[in-house]
């Protein structure tokens, strides 16, 4: 083939330009643009056979090598200022206090309902193990300073502020009697007389302790008549020995924890005591009320910071305080709450 002929024959760049031209006809202009990034990352090229066709700044397709310049700003990984960093961890703690309260209280919401869910429970197991084993059954009440560790012996009940820790213990009697005979004119002397540091007496399980907690209180009347749309809304004990937070409703047969200890000498002095027969009737026996079986008998409970105790509600729909209410011939149990 003569030299001049084939001078003219397209090289095979040339023939590489023409498709492109061919395929790519409006970008083809901008080959010569910067080359793309791989998507991944902004500091690691593409090879080749990965790159593909992109478009690139200026809308141009490029595979090429890139330029690292101060003047491309793709070329710069982007980060954070300390100034920047400083305002984000600035806004972090402003929140943090603003929401602080909110989970407090709903901490506390929480602590009273399960305390309160948790008594509901052991007065209906008492219960039903009175039935079962045709027993006398006591569960006790205690409330105590709640800023004394509470490993130590005595717990405080007196002082300034015996407050913030309420403890439950159930116990039985051994041999199905109640010790105090129904027609006793002394039924207080007469438990103590059989006490016995409590031989008479078997545990039913191990002590329950409440912390934050409040049950020496009153709440008072809150009828139907006068509150028809109230959740607190409910029939009153027919005398003050049957809310046992009442000072009248301190129980004839109180018994002492451990079992074992005298009367007034063990870690904690149960003085407030519902007790249920072998039935499964419930009472608050006291020395004025002739073990009668009430209407319905009521125990109030208020939530503490440590000792620090609110006043009783003078508007019971309003506050995170609870009540339950105790059917003494039914058994029945109900929780009011706000």
């Amino acid at each position: 083939m003569p030299t001049n002929q084939a001078s003219k024959l397209p090289t095979k760049e040339e023939r590489r330009d023409k498709a492109r031209r061919q395929f790519w006809p409006r970008t083809y202009s901008c080959a010569k643009a910067d080359p793309c990034y791989n998507a991944r990352s902004s500091s690691i090229l593409m090879f080749p056979q990965q790159a593909s066709w992109r478009r690139c700044s200026g809308g141009c397709l490029s595979r090429g090598p890139a330029r690292l310049t101060a003047s491309n700003p793709r070329s710069i990984r982007d980060g954070f200022t300390l100034l920047e960093l400083l305002i984000v961890v600035g806004i972090i703690v402003v929140l943090l206090v603003l929401i602080a309260p909110v989970f407090t209280s709903l901490k506390s919401g929480g602590d009273v309902t399960s305390a309160i869910n948790g008594i509901e429970g052991l007065l209906q197991n008492a219960r039903t193990y009175a039935k079962a084993n045709h027993t006398y059954v006591f569960v006790g009440f205690a409330e105590v300073d709640s800023s004394v560790n509470p490993s130590v012996s005595p717990q405080l009940t007196a002082g300034p502020t015996p407050y913030g820790r309420v403890a439950v213990a159930v116990v039985a009697a051994k041999d199905g009697t109640r010790q105090v005979p129904y027609t006793s004119t002394d039924p207080a002397g007469d438990w103590s007389a059989n006490y016995a540091n409590g031989s008479h007496l078997v545990a039913l399980g191990k002590l329950e302790r409440y912390e934050n907690l409040h049950f020496l209180v009153d709440f008072g009347s809150w009828t139907l008549t006068d509150h028809p749309n109230s959740n607190m809304a409910r029939y009153q004990p027919t005398g003050t020995t049957y809310t046992l937070g009442n000072p009248g409703s301190t129980s004839v047969t109180p018994f002492a924890w451990p079992l074992g200890s005298a009367l007034g000498s063990g870690q904690y002095q149960f003085n407030k005591v519902i007790n249920f027969d072998p039935t499964g009737v419930a009472r608050i026996a006291t020395a004025t009320n002739a073990d009668e079986i009430a209407r319905i008998m009521e125990i109030d409970f208020q939530p503490t910071h440590g000792t620090l105790v609110p006043p009783p509600p003078t508007n019971q729909d309003v506050g995170n305080h609870a009540v339950i209410q105790i059917a003494p011939t039914s058994g029945a149990t109900r929780i009011y709450r706000p």
